[in-house]
C-alpha cells in the first residue's frame, strides 16, 4: 500500500476538523448560549412564531461581539477561534451561531441586508485576508487569557451604553454599491481599525476602553462604580477628524492644544494615526470635569434659576454628588480648577436669590421679578391684609368724624363757611402746618387750658422754640395770638429721668433701640467725636440727686496723685475741690443712619490730661460698643491733649513716618479704631501759617519758601487790592473778611476756605507773578486736598460743578491719588527745608519768639511752639498742623474702604468731621441769651432737652459748620412725660 505524504494526511485532518466544527450544537449548549447572550437567547426561542424579531437580535448579537470582542460560553470562544484559522471574522462567527439556531448563512445575511443572494455571501466568506487570519491566530494563542477577557468584556457590555454617533452593524448596505467591493473596503477598514486598536490597548490607561465600529473608533473612559457608565468618549473616523462628548454631550475641540492636523487611516499611517489619538487621550485624561456650583448654601435656590439646571450626578463622577450648572457650561476644566467660567458666572444670580430667600420680609418697592414665588405669596397676602385694615381704619374714621361734627361742630353763617372753603382748598399747608392749625384750632376752644392734650410734634417745636429763647416763648404765649404749652408742661417733658454727669444711659439706650429698627449691618457704625466747651464757673445745687454741680470730675487716682502733688509742695495744704471751667462733651455720628447724639459730658479744670482723656474716651466707647453702637473712629481738633491721647495707643498700622493713625479696639478685638483730626480746624490752622507769612518788613512768625520761592499772603494782598473796585474777577470770593481776617474771623473756617479757594489760585495764576509761582501752586494743592476731605452730601458735587466733592463710592477713586499726591509734596517741601545751603539767615532773637504777641486762637490752633519752631521749620507749615494732616489723610482711604466692604453705598467725606458738635454746641448758647458760656447744670439740661427735641429741632441755616435743613419732620412718637406722686405726711410718733 503506497505511504500517503504529509500533505494529504494534513488535507484530511484539516477536513475532519472542519465537519466537526460544522456540526450542529446540542440544545443544551444552545440554551447555555441563550442565557449568556440575555435579550438575544429569549428573541431567538421565539424565531419560529417572530422571524422579524429574530433578525434583529442576530444584529444586536454581531454589533456586541464586534464592538466588545466577547463570546457568549467557552464552546463559542473554542468556535470562533476555528473560524478565525480558517478565515472568518467575527461576522462569520456571527452568523455562524445564527446557524446552529437552525438559521441558514444565506438567510441571516440577506435579512441584514449584507447580501442579497448565495453567490454574495460566498464572495464574502472568501474575501478575508491572510493578515486578519494571523491577527486571529495570535489572538488566540492563550485560551485561558482569552476567556478571562471574554468574560471582562461581557460584564463591560452589559453596563456600557453606546457612545452617541456610534453607526451600527445593522444598518443595511446601499444597494448601489457592488457587493464584491463593498465587502473588500469594510474587511480592509476593519482589519486596519484592529491593528490601530491593538496598540492603543498597549498605551491606553486604566479604565480606558477601545470599540471598533464599522467606519470609526471609539475610546471611551467609563466610571469606577459596580454599575459601569462612559463619562467620555472620543470618536476617531477613517479620515482622522476626532470628536469628543463628555456626558454624551460634544465639547469644542479648541480646548485640545497643539493637535496635530488630521490624518486618514491607511496602512502605512497606522503609526501616526494612532500617536495622534494617544496624545488626544493623555490631553483629555488631564482635564476634568466641570464641578459646578455644588456649595450647599446655594442649593435652595438651584430650581428657582432660569439660567441654568441641576446636574443630580447620573455619569457617576466623584467630583461632585450633585451640583448646578449654567446652561452654557464647558464641560470641563484644567486639572487645578473646579468649575468652568460659565458655571461661576451663576454665583452672582444665586447669591441674589438666596438672600431673597432668606429675609424674612422684602421691601415694599422691590420689583416682582426679583422675588421669588414664596415672596410674591408673602407679598400679596400683606398687601390684601393692608387693603382691609385701611379699610376699616378709613370707616372707623368717618364714623368718629361725623360724631365729632355732631357733638363739637360750630354753626357759622353761608358767607363764612365759603371762605373758609376756599382757604382750604387753595392753600398747599406742610403737614406741619396742618398740626399747627389743628392744634390752634384745639386749643382755642378749650376753657381750661389743662386739659389739652398736645401733639407730639408740637411739643417739639415748642422745646425748640423755648430752648433758643425762653424770653421770646413766653412773649408768644402771653399775647395770645399762639397757643403753646406753658413752661411747666415743658419741663416735665425734659426732667423724666435725672441728669447728671458721666455717660448718659438714657441717650445711649434710645440710640440702642432705634438701630434694632435697621436689617442693614452698616448701620451700626458711627463716628465718636469729643471737644470742650468753656462753662461758668459756679456752683448749682440739684435737688433731685443732692449734689453740687461745677467741680471737676476725676477719677479717684488722678485726683489723689493731685492731692499728693500739692501736699509736697506744701505740706500745710488743704484739700478743695477745683471749679470746672470747660466740659468735655462726647457725641456720636451714625455713618449711614443720621443720628447725632450727645451721650457723654465731663467736667474739666484748666488743663485736661492725656490719662484722663483715655480712661474717658475708652469708657465712652466700652459703654457703646456694649450696647450695640459699633466705633469705627475717634475725631478731634489739633489740640496737644489730644495728640498725646493718640500716641499713648499702638498702631495697628506701623507707617515709616512714625504717625498713630489707628488701632486695634479694646472692646471689638476684630476691628480697627481710626483716628481722624478734624479736616476745618486744619485748614484753618494752614491758613494761618500762611497768613503770618509775610514779608512786611516786622517780625514775622515765618517765612514760608520752596524751591526758592517764597509762600506769602502777600500776594493774597496784593491781588485783592488790584481788583477790589472791579465788579468782575476770577477771585470774587475774596473781601476784608478773610483778606484782613481780626480774631473773631480767624477762628472762621468758611473765610478760610474762601481765601484758600481755587478761584484765588487761578486768578494769581493769571497775573504771570513769577515770584507767585510757589503761592499760587500751594493754594491749588491745598484746595483740591480740602475738598477731597469736604463733600457734605450727595447732590453738592453736581451744583457746584465740582467732582471732588462727590461721595465716594469705590475702593479705587482717584481722588486717593489726590490726597496721597498732596502729601508727597509736604515731603518734598520738608526736604527743600532742610537743605542747609538755603537756611534763613535768622538771629537768636528771631529764633525765640514771645508767646504774649499771639493771639489765643493761634495758639490754640497750633501755629505757635517757640520749643519746637526752627528756622528751618519756620520755612514750612507748623509741625502740627503736618501731623495732623498725615493723621487724617493715612487714616482716610482705609476707613472709606472699610465702610464700602460692609456694605454702605456711598460715604460723603464730612462725616468725619466735628461740624455736628460745633451745631450742638451753637444750640446750647443760643438758649443763655447774652451769656455765651452756660454753667455746668443748664448745660446738662439742655444736652437733655435737645436729645428730646430729636431731629426736629430749628438749625441756623448758615454759620461756622455750614448750611443745615430747616424742615420740621412730623412724627407721632410718644414723649414720656414725668408724673408727680403725692407723697403721704409723716404720721406723728405716739407718746
Amino acid at each position: 500500500m503506497p505511504k500517503k505524504s504529509a500533505s494529504s494526511r494534513r488535507k484530511r485532518l484539516t477536513q475532519r476538523k472542519a465537519e466537526r466544527y460544522r456540526k450542529p450544537k446540542p440544545a443544551k449548549q444552545i440554551d447555555d448560549a441563550a442565557r449568556d447572550l440575555g435579550p438575544v437567547s429569549e428573541c431567538t426561542e421565539d424565531r419560529n412564531d417572530k422571524e422579524n424579531e429574530n433578525s434583529e437580535t442576530i444584529a444586536t448579537s454581531v454589533q456586541v461581539y464586534m464592538e466588545h470582542d466577547y463570546y457568549s460560553s467557552s464552546t463559542e470562544t473554542s468556535e470562533m477561534g476555528s473560524s478565525q484559522l480558517s478565515g472568518r471574522t467575527p461576522e462569520d462567527t456571527a452568523l455562524n451561531l445564527a446557524d446552529n439556531s437552525r438559521t441558514t448563512l444565506t438567510q441571516v445575511a440577506r435579512e441584514q441586508g449584507y447580501c442579497s443572494s448565495s453567490s454574495e455571501v460566498s464572495e464574502l466568506e472568501s474575501s478575508r485576508s491572510l493578515e486578519m487570519v494571523a491577527k486571529v491566530k495570535s489572538l488566540n494563542g492563550n485560551d485561558s487569557s482569552r476567556t478571562s477577557l471574554t468574560q471582562k468584556n461581557m460584564e463591560c457590555s452589559k453596563s456600557i451604553a453606546p457612545p452617541s454617533g456610534m453607526k451600527l452593524l445593522t444598518d443595511p448596505v446601499k444597494k448601489s454599491v457592488s457587493p464584491a467591493t463593498s465587502a473588500v473596503d469594510v474587511s480592509s477598514n476593519f482589519n486596519l481599525l484592529l491593528q490601530v486598536k491593538e496598540k492603543l490597548e498597549l498605551f491606553l490607561f486604566k479604565r480606558w476602553l477601545v470599540i471598533i465600529d464599522k467606519d470609526c473608533l471609539h475610546v471611551v473612559y467609563y466610571s469606577i462604580q459596580d454599575s459601569l457608565v462612559v463619562q467620555r468618549s472620543l470618536v476617531v473616523s477613517l479620515s482622522g477628524d476626532v470628536k469628543a462628548f463628555v456626558h454624551n454631550e460634544p465639547i469644542c475641540m479648541s480646548i485640545f492644544k497643539d493637535l496635530d492636523p488630521a490624518i486618514p487611516l491607511e496602512a502605512d499611517s497606522i503609526n501616526n494615526f494612532v500617536d495622534r489619538i494617544v496624545s488626544v487621550v493623555n490631553y483629555f485624561k488631564k482635564l476634568q470635569v466641570c464641578g459646578g456650583i455644588d456649595d450647599k448654601k446655594f442649593q435652595p435656590a438651584w430650581s428657582s434659576c432660569p439660567l441654568g439646571y441641576t446636574d443630580k450626578n447620573s455619569f457617576k463622577e466623584c467630583r461632585f454628588v450633585e451640583t448646578f450648572r449654567s446652561h452654557l457650561c464647558l464641560k470641563v476644566v484644567q486639572e487645578r480648577t473646579w468649575r468652568c467660567s460659565e458655571c461661576k458666572k451663576m454665583y452672582g444670580p444665586l447669591r441674589r436669590r438666596i438672600s431673597a430667600l432668606e429675609e424674612a420680609e422684602r421691601h415694599p418697592n422691590t420689583s416682582n421679578k426679583y422675588l421669588s414665588e414664596r415672596h410674591m405669596l408673602e407679598k400679596m397676602e400683606k398687601l390684601q391684609k393692608n387693603l382691609r385694615n385701611e379699610k376699616k381704619k378709613n370707616s372707623t374714621l368717618q364714623e368718629r368724624m361725623a360724631e365729632m361734627i355732631r357733638k363739637e361742630s360750630v354753626p357759622v353763617d353761608n358767607q363764612m363757611a365759603d371762605v373758609l372753603t376756599e382757604i382750604l382748598s387753595n392753600s398747599n399747608m406742610t403737614p406741619a402746618q396742618s398740626i399747627f392749625m389743628q392744634q390752634q384750632v384745639k386749643a382755642s376752644q378749650l376753657r381750661n387750658a389743662s386739659g389739652m392734650r398736645w401733639h407730639p410734634t408740637m411739643i417739639r417745636f415748642a422745646l425748640s422754640v423755648h430752648l433758643t429763647s425762653p424770653a421770646a416763648y413766653e412773649m408768644m404765649r402771653q399775647t395770645g395770638m399762639i397757643k403753646l404749652p406753658s413752661s411747666s408742661t415743658l419741663f416735665e417733658y425734659t426732667h423724666v429721668e435725672k441728669v447728671s454727669e458721666g455717660i448718659d444711659e438714657t441717650v445711649i439706650k434710645s440710640v440702642a433701640d432705634r438701630l434694632k429698627a435697621f436689617k442693614e449691618k452698616h448701620k451700626k457704625y458711627h463716628v465718636l467725636m469729643a471737644d470742650e466747651i468753656h462753662i461758668s464757673q459756679n456752683l448749682v445745687f440739684q435737688k433731685s440727686t443732692g449734689q453740687m454741680i461745677g467741680y471737676t470730675s476725676l477719677d479717684d487716682i488722678e485726683s489723689e496723685v493731685a492731692n499728693l502733688e500739692k501736699c509736697l509742695d506744701d505740706p500745710n495744704h488743704e484739700r478743695e475741690e477745683v471749679l470746672a471751667s470747660k466740659m468735655l462733651v462726647y457725641m456720636i455720628k451714625g455713618v449711614s443712619n443720621g443720628i447725632k447724639e450727645s451721650i457723654a459730658c465731663f467736667t474739666v479744670g484748666k488743663h485736661l490730661s492725656a490719662n484722663q482723656l483715655y480712661v474717658w474716651s475708652w469708657k465712652v466707647i466700652g459703654a457703646l460698643e456694649r450696647s450695640g453702637i459699633a466705633v469705627v473712629a475717634y475725631v478731634s481738633d489739633g489740640a496737644s491733649v489730644n495728640r498725646a491721647f493718640i500716641k499713648k495707643h499702638t498702631p495697628a498700622t506701623v507707617h515709616r513716618s512714625g504717625i498713630i493713625f489707628d488701632t486695634i479696639n479694646k472692646c471689638a478685638k476684630d476691628r480697627i479704631l481710626y483716628f481722624i483730626a478734624d479736616v476745618p480746624h486744619l485748614l484753618k490752622t494752614i491758613r494761618n501759617c500762611i497768613l503770618n507769612s509775610r514779608c512786611d518788613g516786622k517780625k514775622s512768625r515765618r517765612k514760608m519758601m520752596k524751591n526758592g520761592k517764597k509762600i506769602s499772603w502777600d500776594f493774597i494782598i496784593k491781588l485783592y487790592e488790584m481788583k477790589k473796585g472791579k465788579n468782575l474777577r476770577k477771585s470774587y470770593k475774596l473781601n476784608p473778611m478773610n483778606v484782613y481776617p481780626d480774631s473773631y474771623g480767624r477762628m472762621k473756617v468758611k473765610l478760610a476756605a474762601q481765601a484758600l479757594s481755587g478761584t484765588v489760585c487761578k486768578d494769581i495764576r493769571s497775573q504771570n507773578w513769577d515770584d507767585a509761582r510757589e503761592t499760587e501752586v500751594f493754594i491749588e494743592k491745598v484746595n483740591e486736598w480740602f475738598d477731597c476731605l469736604n463733600g457734605a452730601h450727595s447732590s453738592q458735587g453736581k451744583k457746584t460743578n465740582n467732582s471732588n466733592l462727590n461721595p465716594y463710592t469705590s475702593v479705587d477713586d482717584c481722588r486717593f491719588d489726590t490726597i496721597a499726591n498732596f502729601l508727597m509734596y509736604l515731603e518734598e517741601w520738608e526736604e527743600d527745608a532742610k537743605n542747609p545751603n538755603q537756611t534763613l539767615n535768622a538771629t537768636a532773637g528771631n529764633n525765640t519768639l514771645n508767646a504774649g504777641d499771639c493771639n489765643e486762637s493761634e495758639i490754640e490752633d497750633g501755629v505757635f511752639n517757640p520749643e519746637e519752631d526752627t528756622p528751618a521749620s519756620r520755612r514750612l507749615l507748623s509741625s502740627q498742623t503736618l501731623e495732623g494732616i498725615r493723621l487724617t489723610s493715612f487714616a482716610f482711604k482705609p476707613l472709606v474702604s472699610f465702610l464700602l466692604s460692609e456694605g454702605v453705598s456711598f460715604i460723603n467725606a464730612r462725616i468725619f468731621c466735628q461740624d455736628p458738635l460745633e451745631q450742638h454746641f451753637s444750640k446750647i448758647r443760643a438758649g443763655g441769651g447774652g451769656n455765651n458760656n452756660p454753667n455746668a447744670a443748664k448745660l446738662l439740661n439742655r444736652n437733655r432737652v435737645l436729645h428730646t427735641i430729636g431731629q426736629m429741632g430749628m438749625r441756623k441755616r448758615k454759620g461756622n459748620s455750614g448750611e443745615a435743613c430747616s424742615h420740621v419732620e412730623v412724627t407721632t412718637e410718644p414723649l414720656a412725660k414725668r408724673r408727680w406722686t403725692r407723697t403721704p405726711k409723716l404720721l406723728q410718733p405716739l407718746e
